[in-house]
């Protein structure tokens, strides 16, 4: 499903919030299953189209979300491209050894991991900023979806290292 082409929104990295939820509003009013409650075949479409509404909607209301739709639509897997930068991956070693060790009850350590990835968080919603703004001028050029790509894979194992840190374990 592109989520975009079912609001009818230009694709981009950002979305406007209250023109988004104002178009997913009128579509739940046209197509809540109770008003086609007397026509079955209309019923089965209303459940159907409120479905992908609210399907649609949830995507695009959530960055990286929409990071990952956008970049199936150029035809890119955000899971399978390998775009982590080398030394990324070498400091998530060295931010792994400090959850394990605030894991352990170093206080310490607890609170240097949870500093570092709320900067690294910061970093990706301000590169993901920039990159939506040269795409705005320039277009989505491979270049642009592939570090979009990057920013979408670093947001997945910040998410995974900040759940360790507070005890989720992941399946």
């Amino acid at each position: 499903m592109n989520p975009f082409a079912f609001f009818d929104i230009e694709p981009s990295f950002q979305v406007d919030s209250a023109d988004l939820r104002k178009r997913f509003l009128a579509n739940q009013r046209k197509w809540h299953p109770d008003f086609h409650a007397a026509n079955e075949q209309m019923h089965r479409q209303a459940l159907e189209q409120t479905a992908a509404n609210n399907e649609a909607f949830a995507l695009l209301s959530d960055t990286y979300s929409r990071v990952k739709c956008l970049l199936s639509i150029h035809g890119i897997d955000a899971e399978k491209e390998q775009v982590l930068p080398q030394d990324f991956l070498m400091e998530m070693m060295e931010l792994s050894d400090l959850i394990e060790d605030a894991i352990a009850g170093n206080q310490n350590s607890r609170e240097e991991a949870e500093a570092q990835i709320g900067q690294y968080f910061h970093k990706n919603d301000n590169t993901l900023n920039f990159l939506s703004k040269e795409a705005d001028v320039s277009g989505f050029s491979r270049e642009i979806l592939l570090k979009a790509a990057a920013v979408y894979q670093q947001h997945r194992y910040l998410t995974r290292l900040r759940k360790n840190l507070s005890g989720i374990t992941e399946l």
